[in-house]
């Protein structure tokens, strides 16, 4: 199937093919012919599969380019993501001179958002808070030509609170057609949406968390610190296109100031940063000249960087659901690629949860200067360290050894009486154990012999 398949324009068809748009992706084939019959739909696909384009196409059809007047909406959760999707469609007004589209977030000044009032944009993307800013309180256009509204990264816009502002938006228009796009859907965002949004068609790909073109490692760092063991692994992984993700800023700036320190050229990127910075180092990214980018979960949702061969996260954020979107930052469009994941005896708890939840993870440890594969993973591990619980009186001794062997001041061999005092109580105790056993078998040996009788 080719784009050609959806019947759409001429004009359009010869501007995917020169954009380089040829075969459409699995999404792009279920959600397309529905959104030019105008079908209210909801469509969960993982990060990589070509959601953007999926709504862009038949918005871009069914505008009247002719009509200078607004006549569709695409809402997105952050400034990035919206200048993403600016950025695609904008891609189009090469092939159509009359096309307008316009951003409206907040990484621009109010004055800089209102300009080109005159020649008003057929179609508008923005965030939440700028666009009810906007186009509700200050009424900058006339909205009742918007036949269409987009909800882009549903459950990152819930997530963030802006389903308030979103319905505020929607009680200004008159019954559009609403397609939402997202990472997940589930069942608390559904009930969110439906209040206020009609779905006619709802579609969900198989693999809902991340590409299968994606394998998940799992290192064992053991007693490396994280600093420390990351420099080890860039150094024997040598990746074409590295982003490194850390749950907290802190962790993040830590990170980059230790690879900055031991000659590692890095891109920072974290939501502290101002709009300035932020601006530069999106354009960093976007240049391809750092192999190396360190970021908070704020880049691991919707953004596309082309070609990251490798996804390394030093820790887990808490929310687990956030690891599926750091891994899909790499294997995208059928692309490979890798999602490592670092841990040690003291953070077993949220890979095996990862393992729980299916996804399927190869082992290795750090060692040195070298990776090597492991056959067991963090739960066999803790399996086999799981301490053997004592019995109470055991115990109960232990402590009484440990209080009887303590000085008031701190002696010469010390810590030797106390192992000492400590190891006569246990081998009393095991003492005790043989002798049970023995008795045990005993009884047993009689109680056959007296069945034999």
């Amino acid at each position: 199937m080719s784009f050609k398949s959806f019947n759409l324009s001429q004009q359009l068809t010869n501007a995917l093919a020169k954009l380089g748009y040829i075969d459409p992706s699995p999404v792009q084939k279920a959600i397309i012919p529905k959104a030019l019959r105008g079908v209210s739909l909801l469509a969960q696909s993982e990060t990589g599969s070509g959601k953007t384009h999926a709504f862009l196409i038949p918005l871009i059809e069914k505008i009247d380019m002719n009509l200078n007047r607004p006549q569709a909406i695409v809402i997105s959760p952050t400034r990035e993501l919206a200048r993403q999707t600016y950025e695609f469609a904008f891609e189009f007004t090469r092939f159509f001179p009359k096309f307008k589209v316009r951003l409206y977030s907040s990484e621009s000044d109010v004055s800089d958002n209102v300009e080109g009032k005159s020649v008003p944009p057929q179609l508008i993307i923005g965030t939440p808070g700028r666009l009810k800013d906007l186009l509700i309180t200050k009424h900058i256009f006339f909205l009742g030509n918007i036949k269409r509204v987009v909800l882009d990264e549903a459950d990152m816009l819930l997530d963030m609170g802006f389903f308030g502002d979103i319905e505020d938006i929607f009680a200004n228009l008159e019954d559009p057609q609403t397609m939402v796009f997202s990472a997940t859907l589930k069942q608390n965002l559904k009930d969110e949406l439906l209040k206020f949004v009609r779905s006619d068609f709802q579609f969900e790909n198989d693999n809902v968390q991340t590409a299968s073109t994606v394998k998940h490692h799992l290192i064992d760092i053991k007693h490396i610190g994280e600093s420390a063991a990351l420099l080890a692994f860039l150094k024997i992984r040598k990746p074409y296109l590295a982003i490194i993700f850390a749950s907290t800023v802190e962790k993040v700036n830590q990170i980059n100031k230790s690879l900055k320190e031991n000659g590692f050229d890095t891109i920072y990127f974290t939501g502290s940063l101002d709009d300035r910075s932020r601006k530069k180092a999106l354009r960093q990214i976007k240049s391809n000249t750092c192999s190396i980018i360190v970021a908070s979960d704020i880049l691991s949702r919707g953004l596309d960087i082309p070609d990251v061969s490798d996804v390394i996260s030093v820790d887990l954020p808490n929310d687990l659901e956030f690891y599926h979107h750091r891994a899909g930052r790499t294997g995208r469009f059928g692309k490979s690629g890798d999602s490592w994941v670092f841990f040690n005896a003291d953070s077993v708890s949220g890979p095996i949860a990862l393992q729980k939840e299916g996804v399927k993870f190869d082992y290795f440890s750090l060692k040195g200067n070298e990776l090597k594969p492991e056959t067991l993973g963090p739960s066999e591990k803790r399996k086999m360290t799981k301490k053997k619980e004592l019995p109470e009186a055991e115990m109960k001794d232990i402590k009484i050894a440990k209080a009887l062997s303590r000085t008031k001041g701190v002696e010469p061999g010390y810590k030797k009486k106390k192992k000492e005092a400590i190891d006569k109580v246990k081998r009393k105790y095991r003492r005790m154990a043989i002798r049970n056993s023995v008795r045990k078998q005993l009884d047993i040996s009689f109680r056959n012999n007296d069945d034999e009788d």
